[in-house]
């Protein structure tokens, strides 16, 4: 069926009659889930997804699907099929031995899958007492190794629910769907431990959260990534995920032609390994090579549409190769698909702000319905300088400019916004002074270089980082004698020599 006579309402889910999968009673009218470990409830929108599922009898359901049955024409992010999907497979682990699990399908959809129920601690014991009965006849052993396998092959089943589970949550790009990632794949390693795929995805979730959470967090999920990567080597020299959280964890800044080895070694076992592509692809902008950085997140994009990560990046992409049409387009499928996601969110700020469009970017910056939760006093800077931007008048752009200055000491984000702005706004001067402080710390401007507990964070910007001087709102950086001193000083100029290449810029 097509159209909305399929949709599966909350009114619909009273109607149904209860049923089973595997050892699990469910029951749409009441939203519960009754099984051997116990009883819990699910949201509606989780239950008619787990419906929905359910009456497909094993067939894949797309998420084209999914939205249609159970959101109807209501507009929604991919990130609340993935909520739901992970809150059924949340409920169906805690009830005990489900006997039925959600697997992802990539690039598809969904299919739920029934497995041989584990019988219920009311009936083991009456197991073990037959397999003592039998051990005379020879039968016992064949009995336990029997039961073994068939609890290896649920525990991997299960682990592999997990991991497909934490896929969804790392499309997301959030801090919240790395953390439950992490304990996704934290369980999925208990629950096969010999399985090198969930200790490399788990190495990776660690290095993602690592990037967002507080240093005294950071350092011991730096030692997980490192442990989880390890586990996975032991078990597959080659496996590709670990490659890639060991060659992307250390910082690069000043060190690009170790760190692009490094990813290049992984590319050699894994040529199509996303996380590495995207790690490298962000290094070719920040070493000055935007053009290959636009060839690779465009190959990326054909492989996964939907990351929010992804997509995000490639808008700056398309917006620093001067492509402001194709920009537009992936913002817009951005938020539409990740509201509020705070690289998006940015990426379509500066697009707009940059392309003559200032009095867009403030009714942007207008919109609290789309715009992260940032503090005020950032937004507060960000309307005083679009402000200027648009009218162009020498005293706004002063007082933005101020402004800006005064608040490089709150965060390494901040830094980076400054540097954009000022460059944008032609304060040339300020900004290499913002840029001295933050590269070098030089000068009497204090610019915070390491993120620390009560700043203001934006979770790729953690790091120090130089693709802000690559962008157009800087060119006039770039036009400026500094800037050769400033990328000498600091080590692209040598990255560029040993590389024997010229950075974009240099070549029109």
């Amino acid at each position: 069926m097509n159209g909305a006579s399929d949709l599966l309402t909350t009114a619909e889910l009273v109607r149904r009659d209860d049923f089973t999968l595997g050892a699990v009673q469910v029951s749409p009218s009441t939203r519960k889930l009754s099984g051997p470990g116990g009883e819990g409830s699910l949201e509606p929108r989780a239950m008619q997804v787990l419906v929905v599922l359910a009456d497909a009898a094993g067939r894949v359901v797309t998420r084209e699907e999914l939205f249609r049955r159970c959101w109807g024409a209501a507009v929604v992010g991919d990130d609340s099929l993935n909520r739901a999907v992970a809150d059924v497979r949340r409920l169906a682990r805690t009830v005990g031995d489900a006997g039925f699990r959600i697997q992802t399908v990539p690039r598809a959809g969904y299919r739920l899958l029934i497995e041989a129920a584990f019988p219920p601690e009311s009936v083991r014991p009456i197991a073990r007492r037959a397999m003592f009965a039998l051990a005379g006849l020879g039968v016992a052993g064949a009995f336990g190794a029997g039961l073994w396998r068939v609890r290896r092959d649920r525990a991997r089943a299960q682990a592999g629910a997990l991991i497909g589970e934490s896929e969804q949550e790392m499309r997301a790009g959030s801090p919240e769907g790395h953390g439950r990632a992490v304990r996704a794949l934290d369980r999925a390693a208990d629950l096969a431990s010999d399985d090198p795929l969930a200790w490399g995805r788990l190495a990776l979730a660690r290095y993602a959260l690592s990037e967002e959470s507080p240093p005294e967090q950071a350092t011991a999920l730096v030692a997980g990534v490192q442990d989880a990567a390890r586990r996975a080597l032991t078990l597959s020299s080659r496996q590709p995920d670990a490659l890639s959280a060991l060659a992307i964890l250390p910082p690069y800044f000043g060190d690009w032609a170790a760190a692009e080895q490094r990813m290049h070694r992984v590319l050699g076992v894994a040529p199509d390994h996303l996380t590495t592509r995207d790690a490298r692809a962000f290094l070719l902008t920040s070493v000055g090579r935007v053009r290959e950085n636009l060839a690779e997140r465009l190959a990326m994009a054909k492989e996964d549409s939907l990351s929010a990560n992804l997509l995000y990046r490639l808008i700056y992409a398309h917006w620093i190769a001067g492509e402001v049409d194709a920009a537009d387009r992936v913002a817009d499928k951005a938020l539409q698909l990740w509201p509020r996601h705070p690289g998006a969110w940015f990426a379509r700020l500066w697009t707009l702000a940059f392309t003559g469009r200032a009095d867009r970017a403030l009714a942007h910056l207008a919109d609290a319905s789309l715009r992260p939760d940032l503090p005020d006093f950032i937004i507060d800077s960000l309307g005083t300088a679009l402000r200027a931007l648009d009218s162009g008048r020498r005293a706004d752009i002063r007082a933005a400019a101020a402004q800006l200055m005064a608040q490089v000491s709150l965060g390494p984000p901040l830094s980076v916004n400054a540097i954009l702005l000022l460059g944008g706004l032609g304060e040339v001067d300020r900004a290499f002074k913002v840029a001295t402080a933050y590269f070098l710390e030089e000068g009497p401007l204090m610019a915070s270089v390491r993120w620390r507990p009560g700043q203001f964070s934006v979770s790729d910007q953690r790091r120090r980082k130089t693709h802000m001087l690559f962008v157009p709102a800087t060119s006039g950086l770039r036009a400026d004698s500094r800037f050769e001193n400033l990328t000498e000083r600091i080590g692209l100029a040598a990255y560029w020599r040993g590389r024997g290449i010229a950075p974009d810029y240099r070549n029109g």
